[in-house]
């Protein structure tokens, strides 16, 4: 008999290795978004240290102008996270999407595995039939030799 090979294997290889690249691409989203998450953490801090330092100046007396200053900076830290929080959401939606495609590509691969075990226990059960009916025509044909003797 011939040796087992399964004939969708090249397919669910195919399937795989977009698998593959769809992972590396959710990699590259999460990546992204811790990125945006560690800035938003350093605004948090640089606003804080820019809030500890006004209040300090405040009570040694700040010009028109130094507030203004400080505004300005304050107004950029808001603006810059309210730009970080949207593509954090735009992230977000991003992820899911890719996550729901990856899942559908998981079960996918999954269906040709489990199509594979079936067609080889198939392929297994009608081998060992044919080393069967072998082993018993060996037996056949030694007990015919053996009468004929």
């Amino acid at each position: 008999m011939k040796k087992f090979e399964f004939s969708l294997g090249r397919i669910r290889d195919y399937k795989n290795s977009i698998l593959d690249k769809e992972k590396s691409v959710l990699a590259g989203l999460r990546m992204e978004q811790n990125n945006i998450e560690a800035r938003i953490k350093e605004l948090d801090n640089y606003e804080a240290e820019l809030n500890a330092e006004m209040r300090e100046k405040i009570r040694v007396g700040l010009s028109v102008g130094e507030i203004k200053m400080y505004e300005f900076k304050k107004n950029n830290i808001r603006d810059e996270k309210i730009a970080l929080n949207h593509r954090l959401e735009f992230l977000a939606a991003s992820i899911e999407l890719q996550q729901k495609r990856m899942e559908k590509l998981k079960q996918e691969t999954s269906s040709y595995d489990k199509l594979e075990e079936k067609q080889r226990a198939e392929y297994n059960a009608e081998l060992l039939k044919e080393q069967e009916q072998v082993i018993s025509e060996f037996i056949s044909q030694k007990l015919i030799r053996e009468k004929t003797n």
